[in-house]
């Protein structure tokens, strides 16, 4: 024997909470997919340069800069000479392969490029590069 329904027991599916649903996961993947990089370049004139090696841009590589002014940046902010062997102090005593990146006006004196060098081998980092001006490579 077949029981038979009445139209007013049709079986409904609600969509207004599964498409709330759906918005709320669309909302959370592109909050959390776009995260803004934190600047840590500084306004300085590379040195230009025809050999350079194209290296991939990394979110983990710390930043060392020196300006016009001869003054040390470490990831974008203002640090001391006493300051900057601090930072790569505790930088080598948690990853000695930790990528460094080196940015100078082409202004500066070698001798000042040399320092920040020496203070990376000094304190066991060798995974250093000099940041230059590659017309090739910077007009991609």
């Amino acid at each position: 024997m077949r029981i038979r329904r009445s139209n007013e027991d049709k079986l409904e599916i609600g969509m207004s909470s599964l498409i709330d649903c759906v918005f709320l996961l669309l909302i959370f993947f592109l909050v959390t997919t776009i995260a803004k990089k934190e600047n840590r370049d500084i306004d300085v004139d590379l040195p230009v340069s025809t050999s350079s090696l194209d290296v991939p841009p990394d979110n983990d590589t710390m930043v060392i800069g020196v300006n016009k002014e001869k003054m040390l940046f470490y990831n974008g902010r203002p640090v001391t000479v006493s300051e900057l062997h601090q930072i790569l102090l505790e930088l080598s005593e948690e990853n000695q392969d930790r990528r460094i990146r080196v940015d100078c006006d082409k202004a500066v004196a070698f001798s000042r490029v040399v320092e920040v060098l020496d203070l990376c081998s000094f304190r066991g980092l060798h995974n250093v590069a000099v940041r230059t001006y590659d017309e090739q490579y910077n007009t991609r």
